[in-house]
C-alpha cells in the first residue's frame, strides 16, 4: 500500500513538471498536423454551445489549436494512473522532465508495454456528432465524465479511431447524401463492426477516411487536431425519427372527390316499431349530361375548361365510365342529344341490362330527356310523354318536355320473376332555363304535376297506393317559390315578381318587372290551381244554358271598342245565348269568370314529396353546387320523393308503411372545390352538372 501511494505521489509530481513541457509538445504536433491538413472547407457548425455567426474566424482557428491546460493535465493524470493499475515499472530518471528527448523516449516505452498497437490514453468516441471523453481507469473499467463505467474489452480495438477534439471544439462540413458499401470502408465490414461493437445496434455508424476522398458522396466531417482526417456517416442508417428526407418514394393515393354518405336512422322519418317484412334497396340516378350541340352553341360558358374535355369522344366515355360505376337500377337523364342517345348511349346501356324512354324537345331541339331502369329490378306498366309547347296558349310556348313512368318491382325466385310491393313512379324533366320567366315555369311544373296526380289516381282505384320519385333539372335554387311548391304543397304567388319564382338571379334592381296574378295560365290549359286536370264536371258547371250572356259590363271587361258593345238591330237571336236585354247581374256567371274567380292566389298540389339532398355540406357549412360555368355554381338538380309513412288500415287497427326510405347518398361538392378542378367539364366529370345518387329501401309487402 505504501508502496502504491508512493509511487502515485512521485506521479503527480512528475505530472506538475512535465505539465510545461508537454504542452510544448502538443503545440509542435498541433502544428505539423495542421501542415499536413486538407484545404479547409466552409464548415457548418452543428455541435452544442456553437452556432453559425459565433466568433470570429481567427477565434475559432486558435481554439482548435490551442487545447486547454486542464484538458492536458487530466490527459497526463489518466496516462500515468493507467500505467500505475497495470503493474508498469517506471523510474524517475526514464520520466526525466528535463529534457524533451528523453519525455519523447519515456512515452513510446509505456507505449509498446501495452502492445504494438499504441493506443490513446484519453478515448474519445464519436457518437451522433456527440464527442465522450474517458479520462479515468478503475479495476471494473473505464469512467467517463458522466460517471459511467465503460468495462474495457467493450471499446474494441481504437486503432483505427483517431483522437478527436470535444464537441464544443468540432465542426462539420455536410457534402452529399449517398452511404457507401462495405466494401468502400478501411478494413471491410469485420472491421467496422469491431470498432463500433460498443454502440447499440440502433445506432448510425461513422466511419472514418484516413485523409482521403471517396467517389461516393455521404457527409464529411473532421475527426481529428487540424482537420487532417474525416468522418463519414451514411444517410441511410440514420434512424426513423430524423429529420432528413426519406429516400424511398412517397405511395400514390387517390383523392375522393365524391363520398358515399349513409342517412342516419334518427335522420329519417321515426318508426313505431322495427318492420321485419321483406324489402328491396334500389339507387336513383339524375344526371344533366351537357348536350354536345348546346355545348358548342355556349362555348362562351366553357373558356374555362381544357379543351380536350370539352370533345364529346372524351365525354362520352367519361360518362359510361362512371355509370358502370355506379350502376344506378334507375337513371334519369336531361340534356340526352338524340343522336348520341341511339347511337351510343342507348346500347351501351342495353348491355348494362337498361330499358328506356326517351322524348326529344319540341321544334327543332336535337336534346331530350331519357327515363332507363334496369330490367332485373322493374318492369314498366305505364309511360307518359309530355310536350310543355302549346300553341293555343301564349304562356307555354317554349319546348321542354317531361316523361313519367309507371314501374312495378320485381324479385327473381328461381326462374320464376314476381311482381312485388307497391308500384313506383318515376317523373323526369327539364324545365325552362330564362331566369326571367318564373310564370312559364310554374305552369310547366303545374303540368307534369297534373300528369302525376291522374297516375296516383289511377292506382288508388286499384285499391293500391304509389311511390313516387321526380327527378331533373328544375332550373330553381333551393327555397325559394318553386322549390317551395315542391316541398311544402304550396305557394302564394299573388303579386310576386316573376325572376323571384327561381331565384337564379336578383333582378330586384329593375323597377318594373313583371308580376304574377291570378290567374297564372287560362282554363283552355285544362289545369285547376290545385295542379289537377280540370274535369267534364268542373266544365259543365259554368256551361249551363242560358249562362253565357255577352252583357255590356262584360264586353268592356274584355275592352271591346264601344262601337263592338252595341248590338245591331239585325242580328240574329240564338235562344239560350244572346237575349234582348241582358241581365247585368248575371254576367259574372260566364264560364271565364267565375273560372278567374275559382282560381285563387294559391296554387298547390297533394303530393308529398322530400329532396334527397339539404343544400349544405355537413361539417363546412358551404353551399352544394350541381351545376357550374363560367357565370357562376348554383343548386337546380333535385331527387325529390315520397318519405315513408306510417298509418293504419282496416277495422283492426293494423299498420302499413307507404312511401320509401332513404339509406345514402352521393355526396355534392362547393364551387370552390371544383373550381381547383379547372371548373365543370374537366378530365373528372364530363358534364357541366354533377350527377344525383341516391339509395332508397322499398317495402315489398305493402299494398
Amino acid at each position: 500500500m505504501r508502496k502504491r501511494q508512493s509511487v502515485s505521489m512521485i506521479g503527480s509530481l512528475l505530472c506538475y513538471v512535465l505539465y510545461p513541457l508537454a504542452r510544448y509538445v502538443t503545440r509542435w504536433r498541433h502544428w505539423e498536423a495542421s501542415e499536413k491538413a486538407l484545404p479547409p472547407a466552409e464548415t457548418t457548425p452543428l455541435r452544442r454551445g456553437l452556432t453559425p455567426g459565433s466568433g470570429t474566424k481567427g477565434e475559432t482557428e486558435d481554439r482548435m489549436k490551442e487545447p486547454s491546460p486542464e484538458k492536458e493535465e487530466q490527459r497526463c493524470v489518466a496516462v500515468l494512473h493507467e500505467e500505475t493499475q497495470n503493474g508498469a515499472a517506471s523510474t524517475a530518471s526514464e520520466l526525466d522532465c528535463s529534457s524533451t528527448e528523453g519525455e519523447a523516449e519515456t512515452i513510446n516505452g509505456l507505449q509498446q508495454d501495452r502492445g504494438d498497437s499504441p493506443k490513446h490514453k484519453v478515448r474519445e468516441i464519436t457518437v451522433h456528432q456527440e464527442v465522450l471523453l474517458v479520462t479515468q481507469n478503475t479495476e471494473e473499467g473505464i469512467i467517463s465524465p458522466t460517471g459511467n463505467i465503460v468495462p474495457e474489452e467493450a471499446l474494441g480495438d481504437t486503432e483505427s479511431m483517431t483522437p478527436a477534439k470535444t464537441a464544443s471544439e468540432v465542426t462539420e462540413r455536410w457534402d452529399e447524401y449517398v452511404s457507401p458499401t462495405a466494401n468502400e470502408i478501411p478494413g471491410g465490414e469485420s472491421h467496422f463492426k469491431q470498432s463500433f461493437s460498443c454502440l447499440p445496434s440502433d445506432t448510425p455508424s461513422c466511419l472514418q477516411l484516413s485523409g482521403q476522398q471517396e467517389t461516393q458522396a455521404s457527409w464529411h466531417f473532421p475527426a481529428g487536431p487540424g482537420l487532417a482526417e474525416e468522418v463519414r456517416c451514411p444517410l441511410w442508417q440514420f434512424p426513423a425519427v430524423s429529420y432528413y428526407p426519406p429516400m424511398e418514394p412517397a405511395a400514390p393515393f387517390e383523392v375522393m372527390w365524391r363520398v358515399w354518405e349513409e342517412i342516419s336512422e334518427r335522420a329519417t322519418s321515426a318508426e313505431p316499431f322495427p318492420f321485419t317484412t321483406a324489402s328491396m334497396d334500389f339507387t336513383v340516378m339524375s344526371y344533366n349530361v351537357l348536350a354536345q350541340d348546346l355545348l358548342e352553341a355556349n362555348l362562351e360558358l366553357y373558356t374555362h375548361c381544357p379543351l380536350e374535355a370539352l370533345d364529346w369522344s372524351c365525354r362520352c366515355s367519361l360518362l359510361l365510365e362512371e355509370l358502370r360505376k355506379w350502376e344506378p337500377d334507375i337513371l334519369c337523364l336531361q340534356e340526352v342529344q338524340e343522336n348520341h342517345y341511339h347511337e351510343q348511349l342507348y346500347p351501351a346501356l342495353s348491355l348494362m341490362g337498361y330499358a328506356g324512354v326517351f322524348k326529344r324537345r319540341s321544334g327543332a331541339k336535337t336534346d331530350g330527356c331519357a327515363t332507363c331502369y334496369r330490367t332485373s329490378c322493374f318492369s314498366e306498366l305505364s309511360v307518359a310523354t309530355l310536350e310543355f309547347f302549346k300553341p293555343e296558349v301564349e304562356l307555354l310556348d317554349r319546348h321542354n318536355v317531361a316523361i313519367v313512368l309507371l314501374l312495378q318491382p320485381v324479385v327473381t325466385q328461381g326462374s320464376v320473376v314476381k311482381a312485388k310491393g307497391l308500384p313506383l313512379c318515376v317523373a323526369n324533366t327539364h324545365l325552362l332555363f330564362n331566369p326571367r320567366r318564373g310564370d312559364v315555369k310554374l305552369a310547366q311544373l303545374a303540368m307534369l304535376m297534373a300528369e302525376i296526380d291522374s297516375l296516383v289516381k289511377s292506382c288508388k282505384a286499384k285499391g293500391e297506393d304509389c311511390n313516387l320519385l321526380l327527378c331533373g333539372d328544375f332550373n330553381s335554387v333551393p327555397r325559394m317559390p318553386l322549390y317551395q311548391l315542391i316541398t311544402t304543397g304550396q305557394l302564394y304567388f299573388q303579386g310576386l315578381p316573376a325572376w323571384m319564382i327561381s331565384g337564379q338571379e336578383d333582378l330586384s334592381q329593375n323597377s318594373h318587372s313583371h308580376r304574377l296574378y291570378a290567374p297564372l295560365w287560362p282554363s283552355s290549359l285544362g289545369i285547376t290551381d290545385g295542379c289537377q286536370h280540370a274535369t267534364v264536371k268542373d266544365v259543365s258547371k259554368s256551361q249551363k244554358p242560358g249562362t253565357h250572356q255577352y252583357g255590356h259590363d262584360f264586353m268592356q271587361r274584355l275592352r271591346f271598342c264601344p262601337a263592338a258593345r252595341v248590338r245591331p238591330v239585325d242580328l240574329e237571336r240564338i235562344p239560350g245565348v244572346t237575349l234582348d236585354t241582358p241581365d247585368a247581374s248575371r254576367a259574372n256567371q260566364s264560364y271565364d269568370q267565375s273560372y278567374d274567380q275559382r282560381f285563387r292566389h294559391t296554387i298547390s298540389h297533394q303530393l308529398d314529396l322530400e329532396s334527397v339532398y339539404k343544400h349544405i355540406l355537413p361539417g363546412f357549412g358551404n353551399p352544394e353546387i350541381t351545376t357550374l360555368h363560367s357565370e357562376g355554381g348554383a343548386t337546380v338538380d333535385y331527387i325529390f320523393y315520397s318519405p315513408r309513412r306510417i298509418s293504419t288500415c282496416g277495422p283492426n287497427g293494423d299498420f302499413k308503411s307507404v312511401g320509401l326510405k332513404l339509406i345514402g347518398s352521393l355526396s355534392l361538392l362547393s364551387e370552390d372545390v371544383l373550381w381547383s378542378m379547372r371548373g365543370l367539364p374537366n378530365h373528372i366529370f364530363p358534364s357541366d352538372h354533377l350527377s344525383l345518387l341516391a339509395k332508397f329501401q322499398l317495402d315489398l309487402n305493402a299494398a
